[in-house]
């Protein structure tokens, strides 16, 4: 009888035993969800929330699931940080879950995009952990791809830096001379007419008004009188002395056949000149003089006190006071440069041109290659100014002559790592380089530039995934950054308009409308976009792992295209 009784409890407890360790069966994907549902790279980083559920009566009490996300891609697989869940009856720290009522948890995880990711799979491996051994359950797929559409903005079609001209078509400038005259004379001497500076005088009005569009634009005439002698006597004198040079100057545009009313006045008694003179001399007794000036005002009782410090008025006799009779022209002329016929005659002749000349001769043509070579011949000629290479650099980058470009822009850094210009085309080079940090940094310091500079930051804000930032920097922007600027925030129908308006459409403008295609579900849009988009071979080579483009991958026609 006992060992009946003893043989059934043996059966009896194999069989519990047998209940006990019965394996949970596979959960299906319907019990998780991944949000997005396709993943998305921001910043070079894919941020992801998972939120799963486990069925009642599901989670044995004394059972641990270990849940690991995998993501798969080109052959190999990440796992990424694995989340415990225990059963009511495990002692331990995880979340417990209710065999009875079941329960639900959310995971996020983060990783790094890396190349080769845009077709990856993300699954949800589950390992169960028992006492009586462990095993893993099938494999979960949750979310399919990564979209980083953001990573199609470059610094190659934004706009670079030319560096300015001084060139104008015109400029004005002052030309002024002064006749002497012997003390209480005023008789103009042949020897002061006959000074360089008389002669100099003469001679520019003479140039201006034989050469087209040039001009003389007021003539002005002041006549003076030293501050010695009777006040009244020095009125007279400088009256006097202003007519004689006003004569003058009207007799010189009457032999160039200029027509200019003189605006002449004259001073009596030139004490402003007079102080102007003393302080800038040497004499004895300077600051004397000069606290005399401060202290009276009356004209007769200055040089009353002046008169006093002897020796200093010797000075002032011989050094000061001649030099204040005088009259002074002062001539304002307008001089007319070079037309723009005139400089391109010269570019294409090889006549020389100054460096201001030259650099705006590059701003009479659009055409990119025609602005390099001007600026090739100014660096040739001009090689110390660094806006010849500065420009000469940007017209190559406009031509797609990156390596070029770039080497003008380093010698150009060396030469003025100061200039806005300069920090703006290192920038936008280094963007073309995918060294979006360094550009930053450069771009920084190109505040001033223009509107070009807020679309190259809006290329920065969207590869740091600062989206608002981006858009906000190109707003009003009709370029293909600027659609891929709403691109990434869904905004397709803006998107789309922008792409209709990019003023020269690439390849990469046939790519964007092809993406906004392919998110509408028009199939034939999509295929004819990309059919020119595929000449670029980067694009290319995209085409058929960009997640964009899922829905199209079985088709026939997409891997005609795509291959």
């Amino acid at each position: 009888m006992k060992k009946h009784l003893l043989v059934a409890l043996t059966v009896l407890a194999s069989a519990l035993a047998l209940v006990g360790c019965k394996k949970m069966g596979p959960l299906s994907q319907e019990y998780f969800k991944c949000t997005p549902a396709v993943l998305e790279a921001k910043g070079g980083v894919v941020n992801a929330t998972i939120t799963g559920t486990f069925p009642q009566k599901y989670l044995k009490k004394k059972a641990t699931v270990v849940v690991t996300p995998v993501l798969k891609y080109n052959g190999t697989q990440e796992k990424l940080t694995p989340v415990t869940f225990q059963g009511e009856a495990v002692q331990g720290n995880n979340k417990k879950i209710s065999y009875k009522a079941g329960g639900t948890y959310t995971h996020r995880v983060q990783f790094d995009f890396k190349p080769g990711m845009e077709k990856a799979e993300l699954f949800l491996s589950l390992q169960v952990q028992t006492s009586g051994g462990n095993y893993d359950l099938p494999e979960v797929k949750i979310a399919d791809g990564i979209n980083c559409t953001y990573m199609l903005a470059k610094g190659d079609n934004l706009q670079p830096a030319f560096a300015e001209d001084g060139f104008q078509h015109s400029s004005t400038s002052t030309e002024e001379a002064d006749i002497k005259f012997l003390v209480n004379q005023a008789n103009i001497r042949g020897s002061e007419l006959s000074k360089d500076e008389i002669k100099a005088l003469a001679q520019k009005m003479k140039e201006v008004s034989a050469q087209d569009g040039s001009s003389i634009q007021a003539v002005e005439v002041s006549g003076f009188a030293s501050p010695e002698g009777p006040q009244n006597f020095n009125s007279n004198l400088a009256e006097r002395r202003e007519q004689a040079a006003n004569k003058y100057i009207n007799d010189q545009m009457k032999k160039i056949q200029q027509n200019v009313t003189v605006d002449s006045k004259y001073t009596a008694e030139d004490w402003e000149g007079f102080q102007q003179l003393v302080s800038g001399s040497d004499i004895q007794d300077k600051e004397l003089i000069l606290n005399v000036l401060s202290q009276f005002s009356d004209p007769d009782q200055r040089e009353t006190e002046i008169r006093k410090l002897s020796a200093a008025y010797t000075a002032l006799a011989t050094d000061i006071l001649p030099q204040l009779r005088r009259s002074k022209m002062r001539v304002t002329l307008t001089v007319a440069g070079k037309t723009d016929d005139q400089i391109r005659a010269a570019i294409q002749s090889g006549d020389s041109l100054t460096i201001e000349e030259m650099l705006y001769a590059a701003t009479l043509t659009s055409n990119a290659k025609e602005k390099e070579e001007i600026y090739d011949k100014a660096v040739q000629r001009f090689p110390d100014d660094w806006r010849a290479l500065n420009n000469r650099g940007a017209a190559r980058f406009l031509q797609g002559d990156y390596a070029a470009a770039e080497k003008d822009f380093s010698a150009v850094m060396d030469m003025n790592s100061s200039a806005k210009e300069a920090n703006y085309n290192w920038g936008i080079i280094k963007l073309h380089n995918g060294e979006v940090k360094i550009a930053e940094q450069f771009l920084g310091k190109a505040a001033g530039i223009g509107e070009q500079l807020d679309a190259a930051l809006g290329v920065i804000y969207l590869h740091k995934g600062d989206y608002g930032a981006a858009n906000k920097a190109l707003q009003g922007d009709k370029s293909n950054n600027a659609a891929i600027a709403k691109l990434v925030n869904r905004d397709n129908a803006a998107a789309e308009q922008i792409l209709k308006e990019v003023e020269n459409p690439d390849n990469l403008t046939s790519y964007l409308n092809a993406i906004v295609a392919a998110r509408k579900g028009n199939k034939v849009d999509c295929f004819n976009a990309l059919r020119k988009a595929v000449a670029d071979l980067e694009l290319k080579a995209r085409v058929l792992n960009d997640i964009e483009f899922a829905k199209f991958r079985d088709d026939a026609e997409f891997q005609s295209v795509a291959k």
